[in-house]
């Protein structure tokens, strides 16, 4: 009997082709069904997560002033120690994700994160994406957080030939100055509280603050395709949530984007500065 003979089609075959057409056209996905393809996504505070800090610092003693009438307002904390501060709990978030040691319990509610920071957070996670046959893995950059550490060993001189330490007085008050209550990388979870009471002391002027972590540990797919490139957020889908665009703008998102290529652009990043005021209003005065 010859072996010749043309071979049924199975319809779970046919399933895999269909699927494979639609991949390549918009260029996502590992085309290949028999592997996991594992990306690894670098993820650290974005340009517009400094504006975010700057603006939400702003409105905070914008609003203390109006409501107690002090012209002098100061807070506890510098606009520098809100960025750091933003920056640390990105860091434990992707510390738990990827079940590492951090600094505080995922239940932890003494722990204040302002809210659309911790909705961005929510987001994000790794994610598997069965369809496309993606593994994203999310990874924190520490190039934001390591200048800083370096600036504050540069407090201490020592001599190398006799080895004594001294204090270099001009760049402690410089860094007393801009970090009010920062002192480096050993004192980073008293930091962490003390910034958190400061923060639930400002809900009382309408500030709203989530609690801990996300519970979640699994991100959001849509949200873990974004890329910043050129100044312009970009994304793969052209169908994605405003909302979420906004949220993915306070991160910058760095991989390899040969797999989910091409991209669309949502906006530069002068766009989404604009749109920084609204959400950093305390409840009630929004629009």
């Amino acid at each position: 009997m010859s072996n010749d003979s043309p071979r049924k089609v199975n319809a779970n075959d046919q399933e895999v082709k269909d699927l494979s057409k639609l991949a390549r056209p918009k260029g996502i996905g590992n085309t290949d069904f028999a592997a996991i393809h594992e990306i690894e996504v670098s993820v650290s505070p974005s340009l517009i997560c400094k504006a975010y800090a700057t603006e939400l610092y702003d409105a905070m003693v914008q609003t203390v002033t109006l409501t107690s009438g002090n012209p002098s307002v100061q807070l506890p904390f510098t606009e520098a120690d809100l960025y750091v501060y933003l920056t640390i709990i990105l860091r434990e978030r992707i510390h738990d994700v990827r079940k590492q040691r951090t600094l505080f319990s995922r239940s932890d509610g003494e722990v204040k994160i302002p809210h659309f920071f911790y909705l961005a957070l929510y987001e994000l996670g790794d994610v598997v994406d069965e369809s496309r046959h993606v593994w994203i893995r999310a990874e924190f950059d520490n190039s934001e957080l390591n200048p800083l550490y370096s600036r504050f060993a540069e407090i201490t001189e020592v001599d190398e030939k006799t080895k004594k330490v001294t204090i270099n007085r001009e760049r402690e008050a410089e860094w007393k100055r801009d970090f009010t209550l920062y002192n480096g990388g050993g004192e980073e979870k008293e930091f962490v509280y003390a910034m958190s009471r400061a923060l639930k002391m400002l809900e009382r002027y309408g500030f709203v603050n989530g609690s801990a972590l996300p519970r979640g540990l699994s991100g959001d797919l849509s949200f873990m395709l974004f890329v910043w490139a050129e100044g312009k957020l970009q994304h793969p889908d052209p169908n994605v949530e405003p909302g979420q665009a906004l949220l993915a703008s306070l991160l910058a998102f760095s991989r390899s984007t040969t797999l989910l290529n091409p991209y669309i652009s949502y906006g530069p990043e002068g766009a989404y500065r604009i749109l920084l005021k609204e959400v950093t209003l305390p409840r009630g005065r929004a629009s």
